[in-house]
């Protein structure tokens, strides 16, 4: 193989990597509960640029004493995940996110996670969004 092949051959599959990981993306975000250890964070991954999914961390954050986070797969990349403060009438005080029309608890009292078998009766108080920003940043923004 001549000495321009290899160079080309070389530089095409440098291009080709970093077309690959060009794509790749990795964000979150944070709604703060109480300074910067106790909070409620997303954050998302997406391993291939051609995808139009990412995978969704729900993460249960009070530091020292826990933290806790459960996977979503394959979920919209445009997709907002909503949040709210519903009636204390829980064992424990917790949020509830919404995602494509499932609802999860998070609790950073235990830092548990877990997924509702149907709607909840009352969301209560919608808190605010975690979202991709038209500007591709992903971000929580709090509720008027």
């Amino acid at each position: 193989m001549s000495r321009n092949k290899r160079h080309l051959l070389r530089a095409g599959l440098i291009a080709t990597l970093a077309l690959s990981l060009s794509g790749c993306l990795y964000d979150r975000a944070m709604y703060v509960i109480e300074g910067r250890d106790h909070y409620i964070g997303v954050s998302r991954d997406q391993n291939w640029f051609w995808q139009d999914t990412v995978n969704i961390d729900l993460i249960a954050h009070r530091m020292p004493d826990c933290v806790e986070a459960l996977r979503i797969e394959n979920v919209p990349r445009r997709a907002a995940i909503e949040l709210y403060y519903p009636p204390q009438e829980y064992v424990e005080p917790i949020h509830i996110a919404e995602l494509n029309q499932a609802y999860y608890a998070i609790s950073t009292a235990s830092c548990r996670i877990q997924r509702f078998a149907r709607k909840p009766d009352d969301l209560g108080r919608h808190v605010g969004s975690f979202k991709e920003l038209p500007d591709g940043r992903f971000d929580f923004i709090a509720a008027k």
